[in-house]
């Protein structure tokens, strides 16, 4: 592996991405819910960790095959993993409010349905804000696991990051404004 985190400036129009908003601002809020650390965890929600808003879109939506090519890019110039799937075929949009952040954390784990194990390799993030829609909620990286930031991660609206699961990464607490973003978690298997 080259390098843990790799990213595209993927120069869609601003006209792709006003319809990608268009789209997504007609899901309403009423489809948004705390984000849990960990959903298997019948719902339980520690906001010490992270405390910010989610939905789900599934990967049929067309902005999944856009993510799907520059995953596959990616993973072809950078990593070379075993890859198949977006993790359950859903994309998580998110929204981060003033105060809403997501500590230092991994994306690593294993996956077991119907005795098939799978393991999540890459996860991906596609920003949606402008870079001065909003200060602070940076997505930070770290090569170590003391949480010394190593680099940030570029604010350009329409900019995808795609990283090795296992990178120790953060979202830094939104200061002011709103941050949007699609992420989601690339698997394949052991």
């Amino acid at each position: 592996m080259d390098n843990s985190a790799f990213w595209f400036q993927t120069q869609l129009p601003d006209d792709v991405m006003q319809i990608v908003f268009k789209e997504l601002n007609e899901l309403g809020d009423t489809v948004f819910s705390d984000s849990n650390v960990c959903p298997d965890l019948e719902g339980e929600i520690d906001s010490s960790i992270r405390k910010s808003k989610n939905c789900w879109i599934p990967t049929s939506h067309w902005i999944g095959e856009i993510i799907w090519h520059y995953v596959m890019i990616a993973n072809r110039e950078n990593f070379l993993y075993n890859i198949s799937h977006i993790q359950n075929k859903l994309i998580q949009y998110t929204h981060y409010d003033k105060g809403d952040y997501y500590d230092w954390h991994t994306d690593e784990g294993e996956i077991r349905m119907f005795g098939i194990e799978s393991v999540r390799k890459l996860s991906f993030t596609i920003q949606l804000s402008n870079s001065d829609d909003y200060t602070g909620g940076d997505l930070e990286f770290s090569d170590s696991d003391n949480g010394k930031i190593s680099f940030k991660s570029p604010r350009d609206c329409g900019c995808m990051v795609i990283f090795d699961s296992r990178t120790l990464h953060r979202v830094s607490p939104v200061e002011s404004g709103f941050r949007r973003s699609l992420v989601g978690w690339v698997e394949g298997s052991r």
